[in-house]
């Protein structure tokens, strides 16, 4: 089954952006994938073995069943073995906070240790291929919890909707005048509600926008993204793209043109297979 995106309930749209489901089956052995930062939180339940970590080097660990994570500012490393679901939720930071207590700067929580019994009933779902009835059960939770925990949109997410609707463009003391605000009174009801402060989100917006237009048209001309994206220049752009991808723009747009099945092509040279980290899979035993 490929990658595959479905719409939430309309109650939980000002929480949630969508659902997300992938099956994947490497036979004995097993895939590298690596996973860019984000301008989301994801909510992951997992049936399978899956490894993560940093892509400059040390061990992996295993993901739990159940994880949340998100607004990283540096890629990580993944290594899936044998047959590997999921089912996920990518929700707004204010979302996280607001269900689970999420704030910027936290490592993967584990709610399989605070939902065992969510955990477990999704999982077993996933194994028997029971794709809707799991994606229901999960949206039924959410809702549940939203009853129990969520709360009417305050300032601060007001103003980190509007980043998002903005592209990461629009500037705090803007938006503070906006909704009546002294810009140091906006940024401490945007960290307080959001879990993280506005520039760093608008940070991890932006980037990722620049990373979705370069995936979709690799040869795009960087001097127009760095004019539609509000970087000063292209010089901005290739710094603040390598400082949160580990990568160059071109490095990045050449790596998107590459046939997944052959990683070690003649179009990259040795320096920009280094600089993309390409790893390669060694067996079925954990990663280490």
């Amino acid at each position: 089954m490929a990658y595959q995106e479905f719409l939430p309930d309309a109650r939980l749209r000002h929480l949630v952006r969508d659902y997300w489901q992938v099956d994947e089956d490497h036979g004995a052995g097993q895939k590298e994938h690596r996973f860019m930062p984000e301008r989301l939180v994801r909510l992951t339940f997992y049936a399978g073995s899956t490894w993560r970590g940093s892509l400059t080097g040390g061990e992996l660990e295993r993901m739990p069943a159940a994880s949340l994570e998100g607004l990283t500012l540096t890629p990580l490393r993944a290594v899936s073995i044998g047959s590997t679901k999921a089912l996920g939720v990518e929700m707004y930071p204010w979302a996280a906070r607001q269900l689970f207590g999420w704030e910027f700067g936290l490592s993967t929580l584990d709610l399989s240790r605070a939902h065992p019994l969510m955990t477990c009933a999704v999982g077993a779902l996933l194994r028997l291929d029971a794709w809707d009835e799991a994606r229901h059960l999960l949206e039924d939770w959410l809702l549940g919890l939203l009853s129990e925990r969520g709360s009417e949109p305050g300032v601060g997410v007001r103003a980190a909707g509007k980043l998002y609707n903005s592209l990461g463009q629009a500037r705090i003391g803007t938006l503070a005048e906006e909704l009546n605000l002294s810009q140091r009174q906006l940024e401490r009801h945007f960290v307080a509600e959001v879990g993280v402060n506005a520039k760093t989100l608008s940070r991890l917006i932006r980037f990722e926008e620049l990373h979705n237009r370069l995936w979709l048209d690799p040869n795009v001309s960087l001097a127009q993204l760095a004019y539609e994206l509000g970087f000063a220049d292209q010089a901005h752009l290739t710094r603040e793209f390598k400082a949160l991808s580990q990568m160059t723009p071109r490095t990045f747009g050449r790596f998107v043109q590459l046939d997944p099945n052959r990683w070690t092509t003649h179009l990259l040279t040795p320096e920009q297979l280094a600089e993309l980290g390409v790893f390669r899979g060694k067996g079925a035993d954990a990663p280490k």
